[in-house]
């Protein structure tokens, strides 16, 4: 195999060489908040969504197969246990002396520790539900600032039987709880009062013990009865026939679920009652729930730094405890990162699915669902959401940058441009502009917004629209200006705003004959004002989009096109070009936009198919193909009439010249007349799901500056200029930047294969990106090819 020496042309462009101001640096800016975006975004893959799935089967296993159904009988009665444990423990350490039942503790402390309030329980309804009732026996902060009212007010307060705030004197009998003074009033309604409710916790000295007595109101409870005293509450039904007040009572003295059997007896173990006693065991029963739901929390996080410490250990080459400092821990630790919030989702998803299919296969319903874990999956799901929207919120930031860049011309616009015609024998500027051909583009899109404000006539509204129109013309202006040396890259560069007579004579004075005119027509047209100019601090201080002309972003108030067209047409066209020439660009630029979206790709068919129908058969579309295609294609052609137009449309529906691969004026007469054969087919096929594929970045901007590169070859070069070196020079460049990206695509798969976890993703990332990039390209190749084989072989007959 023989060697052949190949000469590479590169060229660094360093990052330091950018003149001007780095707030105009775009590409900079939209690097960074790509990088942002990248570390808000989760990085899981396949392993670590696999380990997800199956720690959340294992674990809900677990719950279904140990943990069981939600038994709040069985919480309470460990809780009672636990309590009464509590109770006896309290009475000796003050009593100083042993006690074997929790009855004699209780009395002890209550005998030690009387509140005032117990001498109102008649009042209060009697001795089963006054600890609900009266406020000073509620374990909550409630309860306390009542205690203390009761000590200086020498009152009670509670409700009655109904539910009605009560407030009542305090007997006779239960004054000497009262303390004395201020000190002792702060003592005893506090510490006494905490005291007195450990005594009332397992009931009264009468019942504790005996019955289990009707403890104190759990702070839950507590805080419910509190509310419904309210008078916006009081009146809330929870059944048709039982107030809010009644629901309460029942839940607390346990008959609100309560069973009888066939002879109308109660089932006592259906008798649950929800004091202090009965809330603990439902914490108790929690707990148990939370075991499963731990685990399948210890099992992904642990996973999760045990392979993230595995890769950095290789990545930095790891071979000693040492060398343990080179590892960035931040990017190892199995918290605050998107990745583990996203493989906890699906992990708490499975564990709760697994769980809530159990209690629906079983029937077991609400006393089978865990409901610990239900709680985590809500707050996984939240945190999934919010490393979402921290990324959305990056990206609109970003959007707000690429949309400035996408409407400022700046000198990487031109070096497009100049990069296609790289190594051609032609000349060198001719998709470039000038430093003043750039000025005088800016002065028109100057031109454009402010006629567009001159013509807002929006009803009500309209001196409010036209002022905030006008402010955002001021800003940009004042930012174009700003931002003229950074986005022409040189160095000193100064914009000039001139007068409308001043760009005319501008504009003469730099042969506007020549295509940069109508290059600058095209980017004019393409540019829409009243876009966001820069970012805003929101309340958290971080960086938002400026809101400042979101009301100028609707159809009503927004930027009309039409008009923009309308204008140009008006003020710039017809002594330098043809007349109208903006609209013949708008209609060409608007068919490469969705040729490229391949929205289009049946329509021409379509629709050489409807116009066949009506006036030709089969027998006879022959005769009429060519004017046929003139009338379906001959808009494209503006550069050519007669012979010559009618060969290359015919040309163009066959697909190109027959040099370049197409079928020919030959192909161009078989499509019209075979068309005549299958007659029906609709233009609508497949035009909705088309469009989305144009979504991502990648390809949208291919596909934009793409439809720009055709308008431009087509209209100017080809249609104006005859220029068909050019415009093939140009193809044989894009031809080859599109191998050049499949070459690339090759070498990418190839260092896939061998790549592991984060390369692997980025690398498998980096070619979905370039494969929907040169997607794009090949339709514009394709277009391309087959618009100028098509002129060309026009041409040909014209001469």
């Amino acid at each position: 195999m023989s060697k052949e020496n190949v000469d590479i042309k590169y060229e660094l462009i360093p990052y330091d060489g950018f003149i001007g101001s780095k707030e105009f640096d775009f590409d900079k800016a939209i690097y960074d908040l790509n990088s942002q975006i990248e570390l808000l975004s989760s990085q899981a893959d396949n392993l670590d969504y696999v380990v997800a799935i199956a720690s959340g089967i294992a674990c809900g296993l677990l719950d279904i197969l140990w943990v069981g159904e939600f038994d709040l009988t069985n919480g309470r009665s460990i809780a009672s246990d636990k309590v009464d444990a509590f109770v006896k423990k309290t009475a000796e350490m003050f009593e100083g002396e042993k006690f074997d039942d929790v009855k004699s503790a209780v009395k002890a402390l209550e005998k030690r520790f009387p509140i005032p309030s117990d001498g109102n329980t008649p009042d209060f309804g009697g001795g089963l539900q006054h600890h609900l009732r009266d406020f000073a026996h509620h374990p909550t902060i409630v309860g306390l600032a009542f205690s203390l009212l009761t000590q200086f007010t020498e009152k009670s307060y509670g409700t009655d039987v109904n539910g009605v705030f009560l407030v009542v004197d305090v007997p006779e009998k239960s004054k000497p709880f009262i303390g004395k003074d201020v000190p002792q009033k702060i003592l005893m309604g506090t510490i006494t009062w905490f005291f007195h409710l450990v005594s009332d916790v397992a009931g009264s000295s009468s019942t504790a013990g005996v019955t289990g007595g009707m403890g104190i109101p759990g702070p839950i409870l507590a805080l419910a009865k509190e509310i419904s005293a309210i008078p916006f509450f009081k009146d809330i039904k929870v059944d048709d026939d039982m107030s809010l007040s009644l629901f309460l009572s029942k839940l607390f003295n346990g008959t609100l679920m309560m069973q009888r059997d066939e002879n109308g007896q109660i089932i006592k173990e259906s008798v649950v009652k929800f004091d202090l006693r009965g809330e603990l065991g439902v914490a108790v029963e929690l707990c148990k729930q939370a075991v499963p739901v731990i685990a399948n929390e210890c099992i992904v996080r642990a996973f999760y730094f045990i392979r993230r410490l595995a890769m950095a250990m290789k990545e930095k080459c790891v071979s000693c405890l040492a060398d343990m400092k080179k590892i960035d821990w931040n990017s190892v630790k199995p918290a605050n990162n998107p990745t583990i919030a996203r493989m906890l989702t699906v992990s708490t998803g499975v564990f709760t699915a697994l769980d809530m299919g159990e209690a629906i296969a079983t029937q077991k319903y609400w006393v089978s669902i865990n409901y610990v874990g239900v709680g985590r999956f809500a707050v996984a799901i939240g945190s999934d959401v919010s490393w979402g929207l921290k990324a959305r919120n990056v990206k609109k930031v970003r959007d707000v940058y690429e949309n400035i860049k996408q409407q400022t011309f700046r000198k990487a616009d031109a070096d497009i441009y100049k990069r296609i015609g790289a190594d051609m024998d032609i000349q060198m500027d001719k998709l470039g502009l000038s430093l003043e051909q750039t000025e005088i583009l800016y002065n028109l899109e100057y031109y454009k917004t402010l006629n567009d404000i001159e013509r807002t006539n929006i009803p009500i509204t309209r001196e409010g629209v036209k002022e905030l129109k006008t402010t955002w013309l001021q800003d940009w202006a004042k930012f174009i200006s700003d931002g003229f040396e950074s986005f022409t890259q040189v160095p000193g560069a100064k914009m000039h705003w001139y007068t409308m007579d001043e760009l005319q004579q501008c504009i003469a004075g730099q042969n506007p004959n020549e295509p940069w005119y109508r290059l600058i027509l095209l980017e004019a047209m393409l540019f829409e004002p009243y876009y966001p100019l820069g970012m805003e601090k929101d309340k958290k201080g971080n960086d938002v989009p400026c809101k400042k002309y979101k009301h100028l972003n609707n159809p009503i108030n927004g930027f009309k096109k039409s008009e923009g067209d309308r204008f140009l047409n008006e003020q710039f066209t017809g002594k330098y070009c043809e007349k109208e020439y903006v609209k013949r660009l708008r209609k060409s630029y608007d068919k490469r936009m969705n040729e490229l979206n391949e929205v289009l790709k049946t329509v021409i068919t379509s629709l050489s198919i409807t116009a066949v129908i009506s006036i030709v058969t089969v027998a006879t579309a022959g005769a009429f193909a060519g004017p046929i295609a003139v009338a379906l294609v001959g808009s494209n052609f503006a550069g050519l009439s007669g012979a010559a137009l009618t060969s290359a449309c015919l040309a163009y529906l066959g697909g190109g010249a027959i040099a370049a691969g197409g079928a020919g004026m030959l192909g161009g007469t078989i499509a019209i007349v075979g068309g005549g054969a299958a007659l029906g087919i609709g233009v609508g096929a497949g035009v909705g799901g088309a469009v989305g594929s144009a979504g991502l970045l990648g390809k949208k901007n291919t596909i934009m500056q793409s439809a720009k590169l055709l308008t431009s070859v087509r209209e100017i070069f080809l249609n104006d200029e005859h220029d068909v070196e050019f415009s093939n020079s140009v193809y044989e460049q894009y031809l080859q930047n599109i191998t050049e990206v499949e070459k690339g695509l090759v070498e990418l798969r190839l260092k896939k294969d061998v790549a592991k976890g984060k390369e692997k993703k980025t690398i498998a990332e980096s070619i979905k990106k370039a494969e929907e990039s040169v997607e794009a390209m090949k339709v514009a190749r394709k277009n391309m090819l087959k618009y100028n084989s098509s002129f060309a072989e026009g041409l040909q007959v014209q001469r």
